[in-house]
């Protein structure tokens, strides 16, 4: 969208900014998804989760994987070294913690690590500012103006029980209200960015002194929000907003099926929510794959190994990154 054509109103304080970055930059915009879709598991958790994906489906397998004894980590071998795919949760709690060994050590064997962005950026005064570009709306797409009388009632009441000034996104787009009261609920109920797997594994490589790639820019990600229609943008924000009572049980059932290595799980309760949001599922998702898999190529015929976090949702389901890659022949096993 042309930026001379967005409107101003809404603008926050520097101090404002640097909250919203907080909680939607690259762990919410999974992120945003995470959408706070990053920013949250990176985006694609977010996106799911904006979408109204319920808890209903998420017990089809957990037992299983229990039994299993799996994690959402996969290694891959090849001729000259050995290259991890870790599935990430960008939203934790301490409780989570310590991380099964297999995470450590796969951390610890690694020579790279390789991440969605840089988590340090996301926090800054340029992230800021292109996340402030994405979000304010084009004439005649604010809020007021997009969303139902009611939804739009919903929104206010929604964002005073978190003690929120409703000022803070009336000035911006409909993803970006869904995405900032997603991340600030989930840290109303326990789990923060800062305890996310990405976040955690960022500063064990910051100490060590490891290097530290990374697939996407944060303004690649604040920008794939550009890419969604106002409709679109409609639809799940109002169904996201209807549905923010479930989000506590969903994210727990999200995570039992995380720490069990559940995929089926997992898939099973993700991507039901993308049924009815297709170009949701291209844009957060299987572009992102394609475009990842090839990027990770090079990794496999390296000499150094590396450790890959990404969101979860991007190593499971259709057109997935394991599958993109088992493609061009290389078998992943998981751990």
């Amino acid at each position: 969208m042309p930026q001379n054509n967005r409107q101003s109103e809404g603008t926050t304080s520097a101090q404002g900014d640097q909250t919203l970055i907080r909680t939607t930059g690259q762990y919410g915009l999974d992120r945003l998804s995470a959408i706070a879709a990053r920013p949250l598991m990176g985006l694609g958790l977010l996106s799911a989760l904006l979408l109204g994906v319920t808890s209903s489906s998420a017990q089809t397998s957990t037992d299983a994987a229990v039994a299993a004894g799996e994690n959402f980590l996969w290694q891959i071998e090849t001729p000259t070294n050995t290259v991890y795919l870790l599935g990430s949760v960008h939203f934790l709690s301490a409780d989570q913690y310590p991380l099964p060994a297999v995470m450590e050590a796969a951390f610890d064997e690694a020579e790279v690590l390789v991440l969605e962005a840089d988590i340090s950026a996301a926090a800054s005064a340029d992230a800021a500012t292109v996340m402030i570009d994405a979000a304010l709306p084009e004439p005649g797409e604010s809020l007021a103006e997009v969303l139902t009388p009611d939804t739009y009632e919903l929104a206010q009441q929604q964002v005073a029980e978190l003690g929120l000034p409703f000022g803070l996104f009336e000035g911006f787009e409909p993803w970006f209200l869904a995405v900032s009261l997603t991340s600030f609920q989930l840290i109303d109920i326990g789990f923060e960015p800062e305890y996310g797997i990405d976040q955690y594994f960022h500063g064990r490589a910051t100490d060590a002194d490891k290097p530290v790639l990374f697939l996407e820019t944060v303004e690649q990600q604040f920008n794939l929000f550009e890419q969604l229609s106002i409709d679109e943008q409609r639809q799940f924000t109002e169904q996201a907003l209807a549905e923010m009572d479930l989000l506590e049980e969903s994210f727990n059932e999200i995570l039992t099926a995380w720490s069990t290595g559940d995929i089926a799980g997992l898939e099973a309760t993700l991507f039901a929510g993308f049924a009815d949001y297709p170009e949701m599922q291209a844009i957060f998702l299987s572009d992102r794959n394609r475009d990842w898999a090839t990027q990770i190529q090079p990794f496999l015929q390296a000499d150094d190994d590396y450790l890959i976090v990404v969101g979860a949702l991007h190593l499971v389901g259709p057109d997935n990154v394991l599958e993109l890659l088992a493609q061009q022949g290389y078998q992943a096993e998981q751990l």
